[in-house]
């Protein structure tokens, strides 16, 4: 008996020294990329050090835009918190935590992300999003009621039939299962348990905090981490590797397979944290793909675009619902933020569809309604389709063009419209 207490006791001083060490150490360096990423974000908002006069929000595609800081050429400083694949709620959040972690309260809020995430409200919730049963959030009294119903129609004792498979290595899986396995971590590593549980309601925060659990323990939060420590070869580090960031800066570099992310996965962090603090947030992830992928990701855009012209469909087309524009409009005004929105430049081949044209048209009906804020366009909203890797990112030169445009045509733009809202201050 005293042999299993012993064991025991072993057992849970060796998941407590793990812990400890966890918390006390840089771990996530040995993370996987993209859960580094955004812990690398995640730290530098609750550093409180942030002190940038404009932050830019947006999703994958406007991590391209490069900021700055004060110099003879720049009147406003820039930073670019831009993340992949956070929804149209995380915004709101976003600008809540920075400022309550004691950031210093921006000039001006840019918003860059893609019209979906603006124009289609907020969507179902995180728990539905199919949409099969609901299209928002509910009340935990609601969702039961609901439930109870349906477990009277379908019959309890029923196995559900999932029809959202797909199959791929001979296994069948839920689509959105694997959604979000592949893309909660930018919730549950942004936000703390704390936070999420003041940010959602209902049924949604149930949901989240479940997934959220786990993640208080520091040793299952990064367990990616500690898993890579194991291998000798994560920990190696070129001496030379921010002169190798600078080097793969060039596309002509990246385009011919010399910058392919390091096989250590501390080298490839570090790298990652190098063009991020050199560029005021800036990553375009596009860069990271090899050139055979890019070359067969744009083929695949091509291919679709082209069968899309030969198989038109009757066009029809929904109101937008600016949900998410009027609430984030209503929070910088309540904080004496600016607020604007850069419309980013798309595939010619989608922005100059008919439907993207109504709802430029809608955007702008909006902005002329609400005068105080102010919608900002690059020379050309429509980039050739070869200057992206798929239908959101840009490849090299498309980020190239697009931060070349923002410098010199864009921020301009916005400083000049700051300017005047400050003089009229």
């Amino acid at each position: 008996m005293r042999s299993k207490f012993l064991g025991i006791g072993f057992a849970l001083l060796f998941f407590l020294i793990l812990e400890i060490t966890v918390r006390v150490t840089g771990i996530h360096y040995l993370e996987q990329p993209e859960i580094f990423f955004v812990n690398l974000k995640k730290n530098f908002v609750e550093s409180g050090k942030g002190d940038a006069d404009i932050i830019v929000l947006g999703d994958s595609r406007s991590m391209a835009l490069a900021g700055y800081g004060k110099d003879q050429n720049t009147e406003y400083s820039v930073y670019n918190h831009s993340l992949p694949a956070m929804g149209p709620r995380y915004y709101r959040f976003f600008l809540d935590k920075y400022l309550k972690k004691g950031n210093k309260k921006p000039k001006m809020v840019l918003f860059a992300a893609s019209p979906k995430l603006y124009s289609t409200g907020y969507g179902p919730p995180l728990y539905d999003p199919d949409a099969k049963a609901v299209t928002e959030n509910e009340s935990i009294s609601s969702y039961m009621q609901r439930r109870w119903k349906e477990g009277l129609e379908k019959n309890f004792f029923r196995t559900p039939t999932k029809s959202n498979l797909i199959s791929y290595s001979g296994k069948q899986e839920d689509m959105n299962q694997i959604l979000w396995e592949f893309f909660g971590h930018r919730y549950l590593h942004q936000f703390t348990f704390s936070e999420l549980s003041e940010n959602y309601s209902g049924v949604e925060r149930l949901f989240i905090l479940s997934k959220a659990a786990p993640l208080l323990y520091e040793s299952y939060r990064f367990h990616g981490a500690i898993r890579n420590s194991l291998s000798e070869s994560n920990w190696k580090v070129d001496k030379q590797y921010k002169e190798k960031s600078l080097f793969c800066e060039s596309c002509e570099n990246i385009e011919v397979g010399l910058c392919k992310p390091s096989p250590s996965q501390l080298e490839d962090n570090l790298t990652i944290e190098d063009q991020i603090t050199r560029h005021y947030g800036k990553y375009n992830i596009s860069n990271r793909l090899k050139p055979e992928l890019v070359l067969f990701s744009k083929q695949l855009v091509q291919k679709e675009l082209e069968d899309e012209q030969k198989n038109q469909t009757p066009y029809t087309y929904q109101k937008p619902d600016f949900r998410v524009l009027s609430d984030l409009l209503a929070y910088t005004r309540a904080n004496g933020i600016e607020f604007g929105l850069v419309y980013m430049p798309w595939l010619k081949e989608r922005q100059e569809t008919k439907e993207s044209l109504d709802l430029l048209a809608d955007l702008k009906e909006f902005f002329s309604q609400n005068p105080d804020a102010k919608i900002f366009f690059f020379p050309d909203s429509s980039y050739p389709s070869e200057r992206f890797v798929d239908n959101i990112h840009y490849d090299c030169r498309g980020e190239k063009r697009v931060n070349a445009e923002f410098r010199q045509f864009v921020l301009p733009q916005v400083f000049r419209f700051l300017s005047s809202k400050q003089k009229s201050n």
